[in-house]
């Protein structure tokens, strides 16, 4: 009787870790369980061991720690290349040249422009045409500059999101630590906390790069790339943002050259090295034009006559090459902004119809020995370096789209193929610890049999006492 009552409970148990089961199959990240089951200590009785039946001895996960960690990892770099993906979408929409309404056309705009005023030197038509396609160059490099902060500051923006939301994930965790130790404290594993701590491990991975172990008594201890600590025990650690620059805990000191990984690492390349790079070299570009441009035309004679006048505004920076900035401040000179005729065509004759001046700035198009510098921005912009290359205008603004292209499809590809890693590691987990329906409705009908049979055990013991009895 007492073995057909144990097996009848151990019976119970097990259809209410099936249930569970059934229950979860389509709650995210959580793992199969299954009932272990052990026989009774035996009863010794005249020298024999006699079987006392079944009991419970745990509930346990069919969880796969190698998988579920890689796969925790490799979401952290999914998201971070999804995360550049996103932001590089944009970038390539400020250089979208298929439109024919880039800089590349306004560039070609402006070198057509000096080409129809050298055919006519002295005609109105011509000049005033130039200062419009001038003036719509400008307005197109000081547009892209815009963008291109634009884009910086929303980084800035996603980046303080993206703190605040692994603050919050680090202090749940930190909660669930607690509650799995106190749960854990006699001997049992506490499964369902678990799965839902392993789901925001793989969240706070999304978020940021980080490294983690579980203590002995069941609790995680998190860390960033950086070694900084986010978590430990029930304790955890914030990250906070103070302008551009981020601090741990409180403590003054920049850590955004150091944080890698997730969300919070792809803002920060985008923010602090991806942007800044793009917009020095187009700042270069822009100063190298007004430079350029300028040396020739001060030369030049006006209609009047008037030499010495410039087409753009001449940049101010101090250091002499110094272009930072030039794409957001270039304009046309107040000396031919809203007159024609200053436009410096004619050469030394100063004749109405020399036009030696302006085909010498129409030659600046095809000059391909002028000397820009590109500039590289690497580890957050904490190392900056420069080359001079030797090419046209043109070409070097070319050269700028296709890295954006380049580095564009990088990093897509890195996204698909981490993506496909994923998706195959998931296969792999959830073959081992998903909850297969057709498993559990089979152990469902087993469950079922030996309730049945252990109830018939007892009816059977019962029949059996009432003859005893009667005899």
């Amino acid at each position: 009787m007492n073995i057909g009552r144990d097996a009848l409970l151990t019976y119970e148990l097990a259809m209410q870790v099936t249930s569970h089961n059934i229950a979860n199959a389509m709650t995210p990240g959580y793992t199969r369980q299954s009932i272990d089951l052990e026989a009774q200590t035996p009863l010794s009785l005249g020298g024999l061991q006699l079987g006392m039946g079944v009991k419970a001895n745990s509930v346990s996960q069919a969880f796969d720690q190698y998988t579920s960690r890689s796969i925790q990892q490799n979401t952290s770099t999914l998201a971070e290349n999804d995360a550049k993906a996103t932001a590089l979408s944009y970038l390539e929409n400020i250089f979208n040249e298929a439109t024919g309404q880039g800089l590349n056309q306004a560039m070609a705009d402006f070198w057509n422009a000096w080409q129809d005023l050298a055919n006519n030197p002295g005609g109105v038509t011509e000049r005033t045409a130039l200062l419009d396609k001038a003036a719509a160059l400008t307005t197109q490099f000081r547009s892209m500059s815009a963008d291109l902060n634009q884009v910086k500051q929303s980084m800035n923006t996603n980046l303080t999101a993206s703190i605040t939301e692994l603050n919050q994930t680090a202090q749940q965790i930190a909660s669930l630590n607690e509650k799995i130790v106190a749960s854990e404290s006699n001997g049992t594993k506490a499964n369902d906390l678990r799965d839902q701590r392993n789901n925001l491990v793989e969240k706070l991975g999304s978020l940021i790069g980080t490294n983690y172990y579980e203590n002995d008594n069941g609790s995680l201890t998190i860390l960033s790339k950086d070694g900084s600590l986010l978590v430990n025990g029930n304790q955890s650690w914030k990250l906070s943002q103070v302008g551009e620059q981020v601090y741990w805990n409180g403590i003054p000191t920049d850590l955004s050259a150091k944080l890698t990984g997730g969300k919070i690492g792809a803002w920060l390349d985008i923010r602090d090295e991806i942007v800044p790079q793009y917009l020095a070299n187009l700042d270069e570009l822009a100063g190298t034009l007004i430079q350029n441009v300028n040396a020739i035309h001060s030369f030049g004679f006006s209609l009047s006559g008037t030499t010495g006048l410039n087409f753009f505004e001449p940049l101010t920076n101090p250091v002499p090459g110094d272009f930072s900035g030039a794409s957001a401040l270039i304009q046309l000179s107040s000396d031919v902004r809203g007159n024609p005729a200053n436009i410096a065509a004619g050469g030394l004759s100063g004749n109405p119809g020399d036009n030696e001046n302006a085909l010498g700035i129409l030659n600046l198009q095809t000059d391909n020995s002028i000397q820009v510098r590109k500039w590289t921005y690497a580890g957050r912009g904490t190392n900056i370096s420069s080359a001079l290359q030797t090419t046209t205008m043109e070409d070097y603004y070319r050269s700028l789209v296709g890295d954006m292209g380049i580095l564009t499809s990088g990093v897509t590809q890195n996204r698909d193929f981490t993506q496909t890693m994923i998706d195959r590691m998931n296969e792999v987990r959830d073959s081992v610890s998903g909850v297969n329906l057709d498993e559990e409705m089979t152990e469902l009908m087993k469950i079922q049999r030996g309730y049945e049979a252990a109830a018939k055990l007892i009816s059977i013991s019962d029949e059996m006492l009432k003859s005893l009895m009667q005899v």
